[in-house]
């Protein structure tokens, strides 16, 4: 039984990913006996290559590409929640609660950054660093979307510090 590099979760003999993080599983070929990646070749399976559900549904689309699409907007991360075959792919949903919970941290840190920036805009001396720190929270927030957006496509699943281990409870990891 494999275990993984990365965290040190036993996972079965065909999974390519592991189950607890994510992370590439590297097997042991019967021909040569070097290791290789295990790229899956059947990556839109919720069973077999991926392990991250039940064996023999088929996603219409890659589970990689499902937990990309589901950080594009919230509908369509609401979307794969309710639809029946994301539903039931760890992955997927793991994806789609985390940015459920990150559109919902964002709108909090924006309305706490409209009401800091509307109290600076009073002091007379401090109107020159609204825009700025507007700025800065707005390519910070664009940058963190980049990384978990990269991250999905590589078949990661990447927590955030909070809002990744909520996510990772209504998924049902």
């Amino acid at each position: 039984m494999p275990q993984c590099l990365h965290c040190g979760a036993s996972s079965t003999d065909q999974a390519a990913f592991c189950q607890h993080c994510g992370a590439s599983l590297s097997h042991v070929g019967a021909d040569d006996g070097k290791a290789t990646n295990a790229a899956p070749t059947n990556a839109g399976k919720i069973g077999g290559a991926s392990g991250f559900g039940p064996p023999g549904d088929e996603l219409p689309i890659p589970e990689n590409l499902a937990g990309v699409v589901a950080y594009v907007t919230i509908f369509p991360a609401i979307v794969f929640l309710l639809l029946e075959p994301f539903n039931r792919n760890l992955f997927v949903r793991f994806h789609a609660f985390q940015h459920l919970f990150l559109w919902v941290a964002g709108f909090a840190i924006a309305i706490a950054a409209g009401v800091l920036g509307a109290v600076l805009q009073l002091i007379p001396f401090m109107r020159v660093l609204v825009f700025p720190l507007t700025g800065l929270i707005g390519l910070a927030w664009f940058f963190l979307w980049l990384l978990l957006v990269v991250k999905a496509y590589q078949h990661e699943i990447f927590k955030l510090p909070f809002i990744g281990e909520l996510a990772e409870q209504q998924a049902g990891a």
